[in-house]
């Protein structure tokens, strides 16, 4: 615990200070746990808690685009919560933790006092008989609050400084030394540190950016992602898994405003359904994106988490699936599931049976959209950020690109699940989503 009283996690670090570098970390199943918990985080859980400046390809301007998108545009006003606040399917584990990555408690949820039986998990969602949701609930199971979490109990881990995690033992860690080129022992500096929210928060940004996210938290290194990748996407960016085919997705058609020479996206007109998907990502968990495209990055180490979760020997067999293939919550999953994360059914708590729907407006409806169909257009840059159409925001845009407009074309594109697939993993890893997917290669 902190001086201040704050909750906090230990974890030793071994650290060759010639080097200005962290060899690797002893902890037990407390600082584990958490790092494994990184997994079961919303996209946009991260971008929140990360001041909207994860530096995660697109994704602080898809989350600032929520934010300034006028509720007019939405369901229902609890539309827009959901995506800036998405709920957490493993939050009852996450309660438990030692120290809370998420700053919503993920058990409390809300109920009508007057008509028995109503709930949700979202706040200002209304009651279908009288409108108001006045009372908090909350109810864990024996089992969720007993036991382990993600991790084995009663056993110390090796850390490595891009997140591979294993049991500790003597010849691991005279692989790792051997393997970092480590002749003296002596040269070897150990440092217990104590992580409390904000440093945890800390190495979460690192971990989704850095190969060397426990360097660069205890020296302080500036979190910046790899200059070189920033603007480009590797050549596989779909798993066999991704790429299997959906019978039900609908291909989604946009005007994409361009360069005649196929160089420079301005923007694209698009309708409801490319908003509601994209929107919708916000809610897909770290784990989950892992699962379907096979990797989170070329940069970052939680990709290193995911495959030490696959491993036997650190969580236990009942807990894997939270983390290899977390769940969305109920009513979460946009109108087309199109990365096939499972949504759980409805839940009961308590004396209360029925969960509401907070996408909406009337009791009985089956409405899976966040966003409104109808004719209103969109407007969405190379970076995402999205905006209701308008020629004022067009010519706000043509402006900016300083571009002729004698120069710009406008393609009439149909995006298939393949494509839509693409332009959702670029959103993870470029800041030019659009033109890495849409343009032809130079």
């Amino acid at each position: 615990m902190s001086s201040d009283g704050e909750s906090t996690v230990a974890v030793k670090l071994f650290i060759d200070k010639g080097k200005k570098r962290v060899l690797f970390a002893e902890s037990d199943q407390d600082f584990v746990d958490v790092l494994f918990s990184f997994l079961t985080l919303p996209l946009g859980t991260i971008v929140r808690l990360l001041g909207k400046q994860s530096q995660v390809g697109c994704l602080d301007e898809l989350y600032k685009s929520v934010e300034n998108l006028s509720e007019d545009h939405f369901q229902t006003k609890p539309c827009k919560t959901m995506l800036l606040y998405p709920r957490n399917a493993a939050g009852v584990h996450l309660d438990r933790l030692e120290v809370k990555v998420d700053d919503i408690d993920q058990t409390w949820f809300f109920a009508c006092s007057r008509h028995m039986g109503y709930f949700s998990s979202v706040p200002d969602v209304s009651c279908p008989f009288c409108t108001t949701m006045d009372k908090s609930i909350r109810e864990l199971s024996e089992e969720d609050t007993v036991g382990e979490i993600f991790a084995k109990s009663r056993t110390k881990f090796i850390i490595t400084d891009d997140l591979q995690v294993a049991p500790s033992s003597t010849s691991l860690m005279f692989s790792l030394m051997d393997k970092l080129g480590l002749q003296e022992q002596g040269n070897i500096e150990e440092v217990v540190l104590e992580l409390d929210s904000s440093k945890i928060i800390s190495l979460l940004g690192r971990a989704v950016l850095s190969k060397q996210p426990l360097t660069g938290l205890y020296f302080h290194v500036a979190i910046t992602p790899d200059a070189t990748n920033a603007f480009q996407l590797p050549e596989n960016l779909l798993s066999e898994q991704a790429d299997e085919a959906e019978p039900t997705f609908k291909p989604i058609k946009l005007k994409l405003i361009q360069t005649n020479d196929d160089i420079t996206v301005l923007y694209a007109e698009v309708g409801h359904d490319f908003v509601d998907i994209f929107f919708g990502l916000l809610c897909i968990p770290l784990g989950s994106i892992i699962k379907t495209y096979g990797e989170w990055s070329p940069n970052g180490s939680i990709d290193n988490l995911y495959q030490s979760v696959n491993e036997d020997t650190c969580v236990k067999q009942e807990r894997r699936s939270l983390l290899l293939s977390p769940k969305l919550p109920p009513y979460f999953a946009c109108s087309s599931n199109v990365l096939q994360v499972e949504e759980l059914p409805p839940r009961k708590v308590s004396r209360y049976n029925h969960e509401i729907n907070p996408k909406e407006q009337v009791r009985g409806g089956t409405c899976r959209a966040y966003i409104k169909e109808g004719s209103m257009n969109f407007m969405v840059t190379n970076d995402l950020q999205i905006f209701h159409f308008s020629l004022a925001n067009s010519l706000q845009a043509i402006r900016a690109a300083k571009i002729p407009k004698e120069k710009l074309v406008e393609k009439k594109l149909t995006l298939d699940r393949s494509q839509v697939l693409k332009l959702l993993r670029a959103a993870m890893l470029t800041r030019r989503a659009l033109s890495s997917v849409l343009l032809p290669p130079n």
